[in-house]
């Protein structure tokens, strides 16, 4: 007797898959979409925003305005090494200029990354 119950279940039970995989599916799509986790944002701007940065800054970096502080030549420089940096991990440039002290090796690294952008593609101006 319970093999009789056994096999009608195990039957039913496979003739409502059958009958109803569509539903299933659905169900299953559903819920992979449910649980699958959002898309994420691209972290850090754009690159053709970091271009537009880096050659609004440049300019002020190599010839800085007659009469600028010390002050704001260093914030300017500052800025622009973090943007270089910034489009080599963007690009995937080796990049070694974050954590450099001032100085010739640092200026040295930030003309290097520049060709290297360049060569990567990036439009320096």
């Amino acid at each position: 007797m319970v093999a009789v119950v056994l096999c009608t279940l195990m039957l039913g039970v496979a003739m409502g898959l059958f009958l109803c995989q569509d539903e299933l599916g659905r169900a299953w799509r559903r819920t992979r979409r449910r649980l699958a986790p959002p898309p994420q944002p691209p972290a850090g701007p754009a690159i053709e925003d970091l271009a537009r940065s880096l050659r609004r800054l440049r300019p002020q970096v190599l010839a800085p305005a007659p009469g600028a502080t010390m002050a704001r030549r260093r914030g300017t420089t500052m800025a622009y090494d973090d943007l270089l940096a910034e489009a080599a991990r963007a690009l995937g440039v080796p990049d070694e200029l974050t954590g450099m002290r001032e100085g010739t090796d640092r200026d040295a690294e930030r003309l290097r990354l520049e060709h290297l952008l360049r060569e990567a593609g990036l439009s320096l101006g």
